[in-house]
């Protein structure tokens, strides 16, 4: 049976539409090389489109994730806080006064590690595309004077790691977090952390900011 059917959200792979994107299938004829789709959300802005584009699954034969085209929905990870993560999850933030926010980053996101060996043209790629993915999660966020970071990764086992070989990765995050101004610099004035820290397993990975609105307080005390 395809995996093309009536009735069947599809969600967009691209790392910067969020998960924000769906279809949904009107008809389809198996074997035609397009589907007639609406907006998931809407039920509008009925059109055809490319069967080549609505994938099986949101990754590849080699495990990575697809950056193109849609996937269905049941294959993305789990999208809300807190209660995808389930009731281990702790509050990283346990008794310390201030605002919280989350920005949750889209699963499946191509990340920097310390150890890697890349080019420079390699680096600077995904660098720029973990900035972007920043900058898009965490529209709607408030400018914040000063805050304290805690950016948990939640891998897709339970193997042991060191969080801070993503340290690259959480710099970029923060560089994004800049770009949409929510704060005006990552300097020691304006930033505690980022801290980092391994979460619970969560299908297909992703990594999650916490960020504690700190006000006007002085970090350099």
């Amino acid at each position: 049976m395809t995996h093309i059917r009536p009735g069947r959200i599809f969600v967009s792979c691209h790392p910067m539409d969020l998960g924000d994107v769906r279809l949904r299938v009107v008809s389809y004829t198996e074997g035609d090389a397009r589907a007639v789709v609406v907006d998931a959300h809407t039920g509008k802005r009925r059109r055809e489109i490319l069967t080549v584009s609505l994938h099986p699954t949101a990754r590849t034969r080699t495990g990575k994730p697809r950056l193109t085209g849609y996937a269905p929905a049941s294959d993305e990870a789990p999208a809300a806080l807190p209660k995808a993560l389930g009731a281990n999850e702790p509050d990283w933030f346990d008794g310390l006064p201030g605002r919280r926010f989350l920005v949750r980053l889209p699963p499946g996101l191509d990340l920097l590690n310390a150890n890697d060996r890349l080019h420079h043209h390699q680096r600077a790629q995904k660098t720029r595309a973990l900035r972007q993915a920043a900058r898009f999660a965490s529209r709607g966020l408030p400018k914040l004077d000063r805050v304290h970071v805690i950016g948990v990764f939640h891998p897709h086992d339970r193997r042991r790691r060191d969080p801070a070989n993503w340290y690259p990765t959480f710099k970029a995050l923060l560089d994004g977090l800049v770009d949409q101004g929510v704060i005006q610099d990552d300097d020691h004035t304006r930033l505690v952390g980022p801290d980092m820290r391994i979460g619970e397993v969560i299908a297909g990975a992703r990594i999650v900011l916490h960020i504690r609105d700190l006000g006007a307080s002085d970090l350099r005390k």
